[in-house]
């Protein structure tokens, strides 16, 4: 929309949230008055280049070396229009719209994880073809209150007025005791344009996914899963409630995980993954190929957190192995049933913590890797691939960033300054973590050593 019809259209709209992703999916940015919006869409928003060298707490991580090593210098950033979209919630009246960062010679800054969505696109539109992707979101409603220990614990329900303690997977009843929270999500996904589609309850009390309709423009899909986190955290505040996006916020439940949707069509539309059965099909299985060959190297963008790898446990229909298969839940790339114009790849390793941007970025990169060498995957896996004998993914953060840095495809395609600072930001997290005394040393050491 143009801003003139916009600003029409929304005459009691008195600030915009301007605002840019950070490698950890968190919305940095600005709010000004209405009045300086159209001055700001000419010629840009300065914010400060470190904005992109943030650790998951927002402290600067100097070893980025794009802080004070460099003089804090600024870049700009430029509004996508395609997002402006009004802000259904909170006391004043607020539009936001989405920018991405660019250096002062015009060129896109490419720590910038928007700008990298826009490069992949790139290269598969040199060969001739267009990905359509979709992503499925999993989160958990959580009472704002702790229980007696200080953890936290599932909302009570607003029909029953009971706090749900047992698992109710795609229950009925779940989606009937918070039809007000997922109907206004509906409703602010309406009003901002997010393609919102399926609302499922999940494997946990609290937990539901929302699923986003598929579509061609890869950039605009990951945009909307960034409104729609930020649509599911401010109506979850308005029902006196918080939402996470945590990959495992309690340990003996299920984690919550981001899927990524991806097929390729052609110029005129058709899906290029249609001809033939899956597991023949050439293009198809060089896909899924580049997929596998690059899993264990790309866990730690699809698994930013030291929290993510608690949400790898057997038995809850979370992938730990480089496999793929038809139809099967179990394996880290799935086939789904189908048409065979429906046909896609369903990557199913990222945790719901991921920046949408990186891992879509992540898929896609991994895909063009095996599309453009024309690898071939092994047969795909049936039955429980838990009990097989599989490559592992890692299990903890220290190893998989070690595999990504040592990474020649993801150091190609994202680009060795990326990888370099995205590293030094989580390795800051975790030299934090292993600063910290926690609770847990407490209850096994504090009185027994």
């Amino acid at each position: 929309m143009e801003l003139s019809s916009f600003l029409v259209n929304y005459p009691d709209v008195e600030v915009f949230d301007l605002i840019l992703s950070d490698l950890n999916g968190v919305a940095r940015g600005k709010r000004i008055k209405r009045d300086a919006i159209e001055g700001v869409l000419e010629n840009g928003m300065n914010i400060p280049f470190s904005v992109m060298a943030l650790d998951a707490s927002g402290e600067t991580v100097e070893a980025s070396d794009l802080g004070l090593e460099i003089g804090e210098p600024d870049r700009i950033c430029y509004a996508d229009l395609n997002t402006l979209a009004y802000c259904p919630w909170g006391s004043q009246s607020t539009a936001q719209v989405l920018f991405s960062m660019y250096d002062y010679e015009g060129a896109p800054v490419m720590i910038d994880p928007r700008n990298q969505v826009r490069h992949a696109v790139e290269l598969f539109k040199a060969k001739g073809m267009n990905p359509v992707v979709a992503l499925e979101l999993e989160f958990y409603l959580i009472d704002k209150e702790r229980n007696k220990k200080g953890y936290i614990q599932p909302p009570i329900s607003p029909k029953t007025g009971k706090r749900e303690e047992s698992t109710q997977c795609h229950s009925m009843l779940n989606l009937d005791d918070f039809a007000e929270f997922l109907l206004d999500v509906d409703q602010c996904c309406q009003i901002q344009g997010v393609p919102a589609d399926t609302a499922v309850s999940e494997y946990a009390p609290g937990q539901f996914e929302i699923n986003l309709r598929h579509g061609d423009d890869p950039l605009l899909a990951c945009d909307h899963a960034m409104m729609l986190k930020r649509i599911i955290h401010q109506v979850a505040e308005k029902h006196d409630m918080q939402a996470t996006f945590m990959a495992k916020p309690y340990g003996k439940r299920a984690g919550s995980g981001l899927h990524v949707h991806a097929s390729l069509v052609d110029d005129k539309g058709d899906n290029l993954f249609a001809d033939g059965e899956a597991e023949d099909h050439p293009l198809l299985r060089s896909a899924v190929a580049g997929l596998l060959e690059t899993m264990q190297e790309s866990t730690a963008l699809l698994c930013p957190n030291i929290n993510s790898y608690r949400r790898l446990q057997p038995n809850l229909y979370v992938p730990m192995y480089v496999n793929w298969g038809i139809d099967n839940r179990t394996v880290a790339v799935r086939i789904p049933a189908g048409e065979p114009h429906s046909r896609r790849v369903e990557h199913r390793v990222a945790g719901a913590d991921a920046n949408p941007y990186i891992a879509l970025a992540t898929v896609l990169y991994a895909m063009y890797h095996g599309v453009s060498n024309q690898l071939t995957p092994p047969a795909p896996q049936e039955g429980n691939t838990f009990e097989f004998d599989n490559p592992s993914l890692p299990s903890r953060l220290p190893d998989a960033l070690e595999l990504l840095n040592g990474s020649k495809v993801f150091n190609q395609y994202f680009g060795e300054e990326f990888i370099r600072v995205y590293s030094a930001c989580k390795e800051q997290e975790l030299l934090k973590f292993e600063q910290t005394v926690t609770l847990k040393e407490y209850d096994f050491y504090l009185n027994t050593l």
